[in-house]
């Protein structure tokens, strides 16, 4: 299949599972994505993205891997792209096989995203949970498929790097079960991140956030073993969830 043909059927998450490839769009996560060492089947660039500096640098490095790199219209492009403003460069890549494997030390911290569906609020999401050394990010089912362009850009290059993957809750549960990692999750009723004390954290730790409108799916609000508030002025009932769980998790970090 040419390149062109498979980054159109990309934007379709059947086809990236099908395929097991994701596209990746603009020159900042292009760069990031070729500077991860993940394996890269092809660039697709516009005429003119030699003509600037870091587009001239980004080919240049496709390159010297030996990266195919296919010259298309704008129009091609955008017919491929996922985003609005692809910058000239999109590139399909293999998706990473990834899995959790048994915690390294005595601390961890995961995350648990429970049906986020904005790609744009899971993509800053993984970007934060990478920033704070969170050791894996797990998607359960009715969260947004993590390799949609939108996802993939915004988590600004960290999904190359990050340990980010798709998984039930019944196998998470049994993972955090043999890991001995307690589920907390993060609900408004909860009690305040203040009263929180370092004595009271585990070593191990699993947050879950859920999307903010429908709350935490029953069953695991049914296991969680505790809940986490952030304290908020008057009148104010929830955070984005992206920037809930950036408090979160640098609260709940390891000490």
């Amino acid at each position: 299949m040419k390149l062109l043909t498979l980054a159109r059927d990309l934007q379709r998450r059947k086809a990236r599972e099908r395929e097991h490839r994701f596209v990746a769009e603009g020159v900042r996560t292009v760069e990031a994505l070729l500077a991860s060492g993940l394996p890269v089947d092809g660039l697709l660039v516009t005429l003119g993205l030699r003509d600037q500096p870091r587009g001239r640098e980004l080919a240049e490095a496709a390159d010297g891997r030996g990266i195919p790199v296919v010259e298309v219209s704008d129009g091609e492009l955008d017919s491929a792209a996922g985003t609005d403003t692809p910058q000239g460069v999109l590139a399909v890549a293999p998706i990473p096989e990834r899995s959790l494997r048994a915690p390294e030390g005595p601390s961890s911290r995961f995350l648990v995203l429970d049906a986020l569906q904005d790609p744009g609020n899971v993509g800053t999401v993984i970007r934060t949970a990478a920033a704070l050394g969170v050791t894996a990010t797990v998607a359960l089912p009715g969260t947004v498929d993590l390799w949609n362009a939108k996802v993939v850009r915004s988590t600004m290059g960290a999904l190359f790097v990050h340990p980010a993957l798709p998984m039930s809750w019944d196998a998470f549960a049994e993972y955090a079960a043999a890991h001995a990692v307690p589920v907390w999750a993060a609900d408004t009723d909860g009690v305040p991140l203040d009263q929180v004390t370092a004595d009271s954290l585990p070593a191990r730790l699993a947050l879950v956030v859920s999307n903010e409108g429908a709350g935490l799916s029953p069953q695991i609000a049914a296991a969680v073993t505790s809940r986490v508030a952030i304290r908020m002025a008057t009148g104010i009932e929830s955070l984005n969830v992206a920037v809930a769980a950036g408090i979160l998790l640098h609260s709940l970090r390891v000490r």
